[in-house]
């Protein structure tokens, strides 16, 4: 995986976004070594206008930098302290970045025409939530609104304030004559059992959450809160079929291997949430990383700050806001939000988890094995850090001891299971990666034994049998599998073409590799095959772009001379074929005299973990992402 630099802090990005500002606005280049600090920056007029702050702030908003898009949006309001469009910005995205004390302050300030105002309201309930004064919360939660998230807010917000006052009638009323009941079932029924639970109304909170879980017993937060409930009302066994099913259809997760631990034990659990401003905390997390998987960054930030504010040990809050820096590429924010973890916490080995894939993805390899391995350590037989440990290993093309840790955890099983597939499959990579190819057969022929569907292990089978020339007709039929069961995976469509090629099906390889470049345009080894499969069926001038095209794609040392050769010279002809290299004139090995592709160069994945679906090196594999909580 492609090292990355570790990422600027808030005031480091905001030099540098004030630095291509000003770049833009005056028409020439700032030279980024001889950056002044952001002290200089404040007083220097050129680079802290009004105008060239809210550039600045547009341009970190577009970045999705939500930090330093706020530093942008506040330092643009104090030069017009009476805009509008500032206030809101500025408003908005303190919220977003966590100012939450200047964000309280400037929701006083909006006017009621600005369309974020209902967000304000909501900021200002939950800080008078805070501080002890539900009614003065509801008054700010009363406005009605014609948008079904600040409905449906403003109703659970409002049942937690009555819930604060031990007024269940109120609270749950607050819930049932919420508009489009229906819509919004999923959240009522489990607020509304976890308002009865905390009020200890024993029935109603065993109702309200059954309905909940029948309508949705596959999700985590329903079945701990479902279990719960039953444990106290004297019925364990109910409890322990809820937790096992659960772990049957999903898997064991630190909260349900926790309850499981209390009914061993015997034990009464206690409510889901501790107290009314917990559980209202609760519902905003919900809803923000519902938002935020729906692609609402500033919005799903906002909502999970302010459950945050609510309950500063919200972990699920911490968990979701983590999650989401990491898709808006930010880890080591991430990094800092996953250390607030406590220790004694289920979600603890999750977040150590999380810590060292982002040190790794900051280029920090050596401490990101540090805390892998202590993880490793301290959890025999979980099979999550293994496969962490194992990917950032692999990542950095340390084989031999991925394969240890691999073979390690293998050695514990004394009956494998099918989940245990990708153990096998992913110790079966770094023994092909290191040329022990009949302990990765055997590894890939054991893993296909334990799980006979899996794309990624049938891809990778197939392909190196197809690119070694053996076994080609199994081979195609494992791809052909794969490609069927990911249609829309380029490593794996590149694979199928790339059979078909070894088979001599020139013509019909073709058109699979040319949608496997169209699916994934910048893998190197994607273009090389097409061009190999243009140059067999008498393309050669597209044969030559695609090679140069790969050349330019930094490909491996030992496929550079291999493609290097190929632009010289072209393939060597097939028995009986006349040579092509006369034909042609091939392309200058000059990366300036190579004709641009009309295909945008892909990235790659942004993920800690790389992708399970094919050969490292070839079509890259790893493994699968675990479920996050």
């Amino acid at each position: 995986m492609p090292a990355t630099k570790p990422p600027a802090t808030a005031t480091a990005r905001a030099q540098r976004l004030r630095r291509s500002v000003a770049a833009i606005a005056l028409g020439f280049a700032v030279a980024v070594t001889a950056a002044p600090s952001f002290a200089e920056t404040r007083n220097d007029p050129g680079l802290t206008s009004l105008a060239g702050n809210y550039l600045a702030a547009r341009l970190a908003a577009e970045e999705t930098d939500i930090d330093a898009a706020a530093v942008f949006y506040r330092a643009a309001l104090d030069d017009d302290p009476m805009n509008p469009i500032l206030m809101e910005r500025a408003f908005t995205l303190g919220l977003a970045s966590g100012n939450l004390d200047d964000a309280v302050d400037l929701a006083a300030s909006l006017p009621d025409s600005v369309d974020v105002n209902r967000l304000a309201h909501l900021t200002r309930a939950v800080d008078a939530f805070l501080k002890g004064e539900p009614a003065k919360a509801r008054d700010y939660l009363a406005t009605k609104s014609r948008s079904p998230l600040i409905e449906l807010t403003s109703s659970l917000i409002t049942s937690w304030t009555f819930a604060e006052q031990r007024n269940e009638a109120d609270a749950l009323k607050a819930l049932d004559r919420l508009g489009n009941a229906d819509v919004f079932r999923a959240f009522t029924t489990y607020n509304g059992g976890l308002v009865a639970d905390l009020l200890g109304d024993e029935v109603e909170a065993r109702q309200r959450m059954k309905d909940a879980y029948d309508a949705d017993p596959n999700a985590t937060r329903i079945v701990i809160a479902y279990a719960r409930i039953l444990t106290r009302a004297g019925d364990p066994a109910a409890a322990k079929a809820v937790v096992d099913r659960f772990a049957g259809m999903v898997g064991d997760q630190p909260l349900v291997d926790e309850l499981r631990t209390m009914l061993k034990a015997g034990k009464k659990a206690p409510p889901v949430v501790p107290n009314a401003r917990a559980g209202a905390a609760a519902a905003l997390a919900a809803i923000g990383a519902t938002i935020g998987r729906e692609g609402s960054t500033e919005l799903s930030a906002a909502y999970l700050q302010l459950a945050l504010y609510l309950d500063p040990k919200a972990e699920f809050a911490a968990i979701a806001l983590a999650e989401l820096y990491e898709r808006l590429d930010r880890p080591a924010h991430a990094i800092e939000i996953y250390r607030t973890i406590a220790s004694n916490s289920p979600f603890y080995r999750d977040a150590e988890i999380q810590i060292g894939l982002n040190l790794n993805s900051l280029d920090k390899f050596e401490e990101a094995k540090r805390v892998l391995s202590r993880v490793v350590q301290q959890n025999p037989g979980d099979v999550e850090p293994v496969l962490a440990y194992g990917a950032v290993l692999r990542s950095h093309e340390k084989f031999v001891d991925a394969a240890k840790v691999y073979s390690n955890e293998i050695s514990r099983i004394t009956m494998p299971k099918p989940r245990d597939w990708i153990l096998f499959y992913n110790r079966g990579i770094c023994y092909e990666r290191t040329n022990q190819w009949p302990k990765a057969e055997a590894d890939f022929r054991q893993a296909l034994k334990l799980s006979p569907n899996q794309p990624e292990v049938l891809n990778y089978l197939g392909y190196s049998w197809a690119d070694r020339g053996v076994n080609l007709d199994e081979a195609l039929a494992m791809i052909r599998k794969a490609a069927e069961l990911r249609p829309t995976d380029g490593a794996i469509i590149d694979s199928l073409g790339w059979a078909l090629y070894k088979l001599g099906h020139y013509q019909e390889a073709v058109p699979q590799l040319e949608r496997a470049v169209d699916l994934v345009p910048g893998d190197p080894v994607l273009n090389d095959h097409l061009g190999d499969a243009y140059w067999r069926v008498g393309r050669t001038v597209e044969a030559r772009f695609q090679w140069a095209h790969a050349r330019d794609m930094k490909p491996s040392p030992d496929q550079l001379k291999i493609i290097e050769e190929k632009l010289k010279n072209g393939l060597p002809p097939l028995a009986g074929e006349p040579s092509q290299s006369a034909k042609t004139t091939p392309i200058s090995a000059d990366p300036k005299k190579t004709p641009k592709s009309d295909a945008t160069p892909g990235t790659a994945p942004d993920a800690t973990v790389p992708d399970a679906a094919a050969p490292d090196g070839a079509n890259p594999g790893g493994d699968a992402p675990a479920e996050q909580p």
